[in-house]
């Protein structure tokens, strides 16, 4: 954990690295917390980015150095796409990282997949990954909401749960999704609970789902009865099977950004640049 600590802080400091892009997740980025020198990293912003494991830099670096951080594509899963990036992804990247505008109105891809092609035996290199057509986003609850984003993966973000870095949910639209480790629907329903139980569900304005991975359609139709019921004593809005998270392509949600959901015009947009000139 030292010696990651050592270069994350080494690549926050050197002003030639413009932006940190993980190269894949895991499940040990918390061991780097205690190490971690807040203050170094908010004298020195610099665009952070991953998904997955590493939620749990993402959200700390957010609380502790107060960073804008993005949840989003990572270098092995996402830029490394054979035969090439999927423009999506890239369009959403360039969008969102190398303009000092809002991103504005993110729209659902018309395609998704969460194939996985074994990278030891080099069967991402034989050709690219099917494509399944996407039916869109889900509105599962209607409403105009905005908030500043925050949240990242289900499992990791329990990594933060009773720590210091844990976020301030009041009046944020929390956007959430699942890994390969997630075993059903029924693990999400517990961990919905969870956040009912902490009082998050009563302090946010509205809920962003990513699309689950690996969940045939009808367990992608259980989730969302799931998410109704869990929210059913709320009003506020709800989007899921959105383009962020495990499958791909995806979007980027830079936390402390602010966005707006518009279930009327089935918008979902960034309404802040999230990065300064």
């Amino acid at each position: 954990a030292a010696e990651r600590v050592a270069d994350l802080h080494a690549m926050f400091v050197n002003p030639e690295v413009k932006a940190i892009i993980a190269a894949i997740g895991g499940d040990h980025s918390n061991q780097m917390l205690p190490l971690i020198d807040f203050d170094l990293i908010r004298d020195n912003p610099t665009i952070f980015m991953g998904y997955s494991d590493v939620t749990v830099l993402n959200v700390a670096l957010h609380v502790g150095a107060g960073l804008v951080t993005f949840n989003g594509p990572a270098l092995i899963t996402d830029f490394a796409e054979y035969p090439e990036m999927f423009a999506y992804t890239e369009d959403a990247f360039r969008r969102t990282v190398m303009v000092t505008e809002p991103a504005g109105p993110l729209l659902a891809a018309p395609w998704w997949t969460d194939e996985q092609l074994d990278w030891g035996q080099k069967l991402d290199l034989t050709r690219p990954r099917q494509q399944q057509p996407s039916p869109g986003w889900h509105w599962l609850k209607p409403g105009q909401a905005e908030g500043a984003l925050v949240g990242g993966c289900f499992g990791s973000m329990e990594h933060l749960r009773g720590t210091r870095w844990w976020p301030d949910f009041d009046g944020a639209l929390l956007f959430l999704e699942s890994s390969e480790d997630c075993s059903g629907p029924a693990e999400l329903d517990a961990r919905l609970m969870d956040y009912e139980n902490m009082g998050v569900l009563d302090q946010i304005n509205g809920l962003l789902i990513g699309r689950p991975y690996h969940f045939d359609d009808a367990a992608k139709a259980q989730l969302r009865q799931i998410i109704l019921e869990r929210t059913a004593a709320y009003t506020f809005p709800i989007i899921s099977d959105m383009d962020f998270g495990h499958t791909a392509p995806q979007f980027l949600l830079p936390l402390g950004v602010r966005g707006r959901i518009d279930s009327e015009a089935q918008t979902f947009s960034l309404l802040e640049a999230a990065v300064a000139g």
